[in-house]
């Protein structure tokens, strides 16, 4: 059953709400044959994961996706079938008053995408409508890892690409990096740990997990080598390349998202944030740590909390406790020379568990499968 959606998205988490709308948007078409619009209210955005997209252009199509750009005048048009609001983001007046003036047999089905999280009242609240003040029935959708909730968003195609992936991770002006070597991604926000963990890894004799000899540090452009000693980004911002004792720093261009997810596949470790990384880590299968978004409130503690409880169910009390001190520290912004020691220590553990856990996952279902299969179900 082929419908018309309309996904509306405001830009808060610099790139992770446009993150999760486009690939939402990718998915909806490409695997289940859905006729997408597409609105949000940043373009360059979505131009730097999009080499395809042209910000300048205020309607057009990419990959199969109409996309517009939501600007303050909206103009009134006619509503999709079934409209995404993600993240709570509120529908534009004009949108919303031609959705009520429509025949009650003829409203569009209106989901509210939430963000995503392992608490556990997201069971009690996921597809309940909710009588709005405008009268109409809005219905929230919750990504979970738990059972009960909406699943992770997985592409069709998803474990054939990372099975033809290249073994080889590219980098600026055709460096080669040394073999026999550790490889780890970090994609955070600022984050004094960065330096933190620079300065274990470069302490003359702090070990490395058997096998390695050295350690690649690979930093996507943007706010996480904000994080570094100025001396660093100094010399990062010249030649894109840092190296002291066992540790080579690369500072790579801003990804795609398909050449995000190989890099996360061809890294050891990889340190996301937000959601969209965060989810992608989970499908590669490695060990990663968290930078979750902070709250002023301080509820991404309890967010982060419940994942952990979640992702470490079932696991010896000493895998699970190193784990826990990464993400509390890299939260807390300041990693200590133990959490490395630790780490190295259950490493293979923890390698295996990374593997293990998105088979998990999968008996969920996948998120955008499960949403198609829910509307198609009020329709």
């Amino acid at each position: 059953m082929t419908l018309h959606w309309d996904i509306f998205c405001r830009v808060i988490d610099n790139y992770g709400d446009i993150g999760v709308s486009w690939r939402l948007a990718k998915l909806l078409h490409h695997d289940h044959q859905q006729q997408v619009r597409l609105w949000l209210d940043q373009p360059q955005a979505l131009a730097a994961m999009e080499p395809l997209y042209q910000p300048g252009l205020l309607q057009q199509h990419c990959q199969g996706i109409e996309i517009r750009h939501w600007q303050k005048d909206f103009e009134q048009t006619q509503p999709a079938e079934v409209v995404i609001e993600t993240f709570g983001c509120e529908l534009p007046r004009p949108y919303l008053d031609a959705m009520r003036a429509l025949p009650a047999t003829q409203r569009p089905i209106w989901i509210n995408l939430e963000y995503l999280t392992a608490e556990t009242w997201a069971v009690d609240f996921h597809l309940r409508p909710s009588k709005q003040a405008c009268g109409l029935d809005k219905t929230f959708f919750f990504p979970g890892m738990q059972t009960g909730t909406g699943g992770l968003m997985r592409e069709a195609d998803y474990y054939r690409r990372q099975k033809k992936a290249p073994n080889s991770i590219t980098l600026p002006n055709n460096q080669q990096l040394a073999e026999a070597s550790i490889n780890i991604s970090v994609f955070a926000y600022k984050n004094s740990a960065l330096q933190d963990l620079v300065n274990t890894l470069t302490k003359p004799g702090t070990p490395l997990p058997t096998g390695y000899q050295s350690v690649n540090l690979l930093i996507p452009e943007g706010r996480t080598l904000d994080g570094l000693a100025t001396d660093i980004q100094q010399s990062l911002a010249k030649q894109a390349c840092w190296q002291q004792g066992q540790l080579s720093l690369y500072r790579l261009p801003f990804m795609s998202q398909s050449d995000y997810d190989q890099l996360l596949w061809q890294a050891d470790l990889n340190f996301v944030r937000g959601e969209e990384s965060f989810v992608r880590a989970q499908w590669a299968a490695k060990p990663f740590i968290w930078h979750i978004y902070p709250t002023d409130d301080g509820a991404h503690w309890d967010k982060l909390q419940a994942f952990n409880d979640a992702y470490q169910a079932g696991l010896p009390h000493n895998l699970a406790h190193t784990i826990s001190h990464w993400q509390q520290a890299w939260n807390q912004q300041q990693l200590d020379q133990q959490a490395w020691l630790q780490l190295i220590e259950h490493w293979p553990a923890w390698q295996q568990h990374a593997k293990t856990w998105p088979q998990k996952l999968g008996k969920l279902g996948e998120l955008t499968s499960n949403l198609v299969k829910f509307v198609e179900s009020k329709v």
